[in-house]
């Protein structure tokens, strides 16, 4: 061969690899993740959080992944969510652990009543107990990206309007979980167990009178068509959760895996999910007081007697985890800490 040819396949070759090495990105294929939301796309949780949220990803991994939301329960049922991110039904879900009743008890410590003052507060006191390995193996099924809460319950009425303790009694009242729907009874009410989606219809028909549920919901599911009259009582509220299958998870790249570890946690549960609802609730009441709603703030005294009479939640929760030998009175104590150490009174 000669010293031109020679020349002339070293420069061929040397262009293929240059050529091979200079355009990775178009050489990849985006990964694409299902994401189940089982409320409408139009919810608050979809719109303002979940979206912002993957947008963030999307940037973040220069489009290494892409994620699609199948909202308003197409891929399942809202009691379904967490085993379809265990199964890989879908690659991520979110939901609420109130619906896998039992299978959490630790997690719900941040659950009992007037625990937390609101979605940020209570977001990062949920996520720093799993951080610091509070709850054992509990979520052990999933890859848990997130841990966090949205604003605290009221109750909203349909025809009776709620100013003071003794007048729940008789009224049947959805509960979201077996710990409130307790204090129903103890407080002389019916609690009625349903998932959200459900209570609309409930609420027409008069199968219910009332129901305990953040300000967001209710105006992401339209239940303020129902109900007319809005207590405004701050009883905590149940624990939502982010999860991905665990296959998922260890199919991505490890620079993936550092992006979602940094915005999910407390950033997804209290920076965004928490900020944001905190602020989205005061515009909620406006637009409820602005319709002809009526409003009802408690006293402070009346405030007091709903919490004191709550305290047989907490009690009923200690002899529980202690019954199932958990550590339920440290983990309780660690609750208390770390809600004076993020700013709740």
């Amino acid at each position: 061969m000669g010293k031109w040819q020679s020349k002339f396949y070293v420069g061929i070759f040397s262009a293929v690899i240059l050529f091979v090495f200079s355009v990775p990105v178009f050489a990849d294929k985006p990964i694409t993740l299902r994401l189940s939301s089982f409320l409408p796309s139009g919810h608050f949780m979809n719109v303002k959080i979940i979206k912002p949220w993957i947008a963030d990803i999307e940037k973040r991994t220069n489009g290494k992944v892409k994620i699609k939301v199948y909202a308003g329960g197409a891929l399942g049922k809202p009691q379904e969510q967490y085993d379809m991110a265990a199964r890989g039904v879908a690659d991520i879900t979110w939901g609420i652990l109130a619906y896998s009743p039992g299978k959490f008890p630790l997690a719900t410590v941040v659950e009992l009543p007037f625990m937390s003052p609101s979605a940020e507060v209570g977001s990062r006191m949920v996520q720093r107990l799993y951080d610091k390995g509070y709850f054992g193996d509990e979520f052990d099924e999933v890859k848990l990206l997130t841990l966090a809460m949205p604003p605290n319950m009221d109750l909203h009425s349909r025809k009776h309007p709620v100013k003071k303790l003794e007048d729940m009694k008789g009224m049947k009242i959805r509960t979201p979980s077996a710990m409130i729907g307790g204090l129903i009874k103890n407080w002389g009410g019916v609690p009625v167990a349903m998932p959200a989606p459900d209570v609309y219809m409930s609420l027409e028909r008069g199968v219910i009178d009332s129901i305990f549920l953040d300000p967001l919901t209710l105006m992401g599911l339209k239940i303020y068509e129902v109900t007319k009259y809005h207590t405004r009582v701050g009883i905590s509220t149940t624990v939502l959760f982010f999860a991905m299958n665990k296959k998922t998870w260890d199919s991505l790249s490890p620079d993936v895996q550092k992006v979602f570890d940094e915005l999910s946690g407390e950033h997804l549960g209290a920076d965004l999910n928490g900020k944001i609802a905190d602020r989205a609730v005061l515009g909620v009441y406006k637009k409820l007081a602005a319709s002809g709603d009526t409003i009802i703030t408690l006293s402070p005294q009346e405030m007091e007697k709903w919490k004191a009479s709550s305290q047989p939640a907490f009690d009923a929760w200690l002899k529980s985890m202690e019954k199932k030998g958990l550590p339920g009175k440290k983990v309780l104590d660690e609750t208390y800490r770390l809600r004076k150490e993020v700013g709740g009174s």
